[in-house]
């Protein structure tokens, strides 16, 4: 199911995660809240607080699409892969969650009686800027390192490996399994070898492994050789 909606979409030509474009409703509402109900208090017009507590409860709205479809941009791109920073954006976006129920309890308590300031406002901000820094992590694997390795090797390679590979391998390595780092893996022998594998990884008992198969609808021929030769020229003094 999850597959024909992504085969769907991009036969549609869309064939981008679904979750980052929505992240943005709920962070700029979760930061709009705040601005609104630190002006309210500073101009002293209580109107723009109401204003501030409909930014939450529209946030409160908004971040139950947005968790889901993070959950099926997972599923689909990273095979639900365990990997750190999806643990800390799905335990994020549930605090989150949490956050803003009680942040709309407190904003309506703090509208009532006309004094006190809703401090959980700015824990769900700190939140979401959290959520923003995993998910950079997820995608560039990794701060400064992700960037110096997008500078190697050509553009498309570089961002083919960010899409694909980086959120498992950051700088070359193995996030689930670090005793056996892409950089060093014999299934860079050559193309057609790293080709056979990312199609259908297995491993050398013939065993299935935890890396999820790249058919050509999610990765074709071209794409897989951009990021080989992306590899090849971004770890090449790094392999052993």
């Amino acid at each position: 199911m999850i597959d024909w909606l992504y085969r769907t979409l991009a036969n549609l030509g869309y064939a981008h995660p679904l979750h980052p474009p929505l992240t943005h409703l709920p962070t700029g509402l979760v930061v709009g809240a705040l601005v609104f109900v630190v002006a309210a208090r500073a101009l002293r017009r209580p109107t723009m607080a109401l204003t501030g507590r409909h930014c939450i409860a529209l946030a409160l709205i908004t971040v139950l699409p947005t968790m889901l479809l993070g959950f099926l941009d997972w599923q689909h791109f990273y095979a639900g892969a365990w990997i750190f920073p999806v643990k800390m954006k799905l335990g994020l976006a549930f605090l989150l969650l949490a956050l803003l129920i009680g942040a709309d309890i407190q904003g309506r308590t703090v509208q009532r009686k006309s004094k006190g300031f809703p401090f959980l406002y700015i824990l769900c901000v700190l939140n979401v800027v959290a959520l923003g820094f995993y998910g950079g992590e997820l995608v560039f694997g990794g701060g400064a390192a992700g960037k110096a390795i997008r500078a190697k090797g050509t553009e498309v390679g570089a961002e083919q490996f960010a899409t694909h590979c980086s959120s498992c391998h950051p700088q070359g390595g193995n996030a689930i399994k670090p005793n056996f780092p892409l950089r060093s893996a014999p299934q860079l022998s050559s193309f057609p070898t790293f080709l056979a594998y990312v199609r259908s990884p297995k491993a050398r008992d013939g065993s299935k492994t935890v890396m999820p198969p790249f058919p050509p609808e999610k990765l074709t021929d071209d794409q897989a050789r951009e990021i080989y030769d992306h590899v090849i020229t971004a770890f090449e003094k790094r392999q052993t």
